[in-house]
């Protein structure tokens, strides 16, 4: 829509060695901003909020079938069924 071409030149599957680029002052990226906030705010890192477009990704959650789950899977199970069950109650 900006009528310009995206040119990726940097890949990492690290949100901190992408921050570390970011505090060069050379580099932009996207990430989530409590995670941004997480590693400290200083010049000359800014957070722009995203507006448009509304957008959603459907995600799942996989868990090996095992019973009973470790507590913390139990717990991310149940509170992924939670936020499931709530999401589809306010469809």
């Amino acid at each position: 829509e900006a009528g310009v071409q995206v040119r990726p030149t940097l890949e990492s599957n690290s949100m901190i060695v992408l921050f570390s680029h970011i505090r060069t002052g050379k580099w932009s990226s996207i990430m989530p901003l409590n995670l941004a906030e997480t590693f400290g705010f200083s010049e000359p890192i800014r957070a722009i909020p995203i507006v448009e477009p509304d957008a959603s990704h459907t995600v799942g959650l996989v868990a090996a079938p095992r019973e009973p789950h470790t507590p913390l899977v139990q717990a991310l199970l149940d509170e992924a069924m939670a936020l499931a069950d709530d999401f589809r109650a306010h469809r």
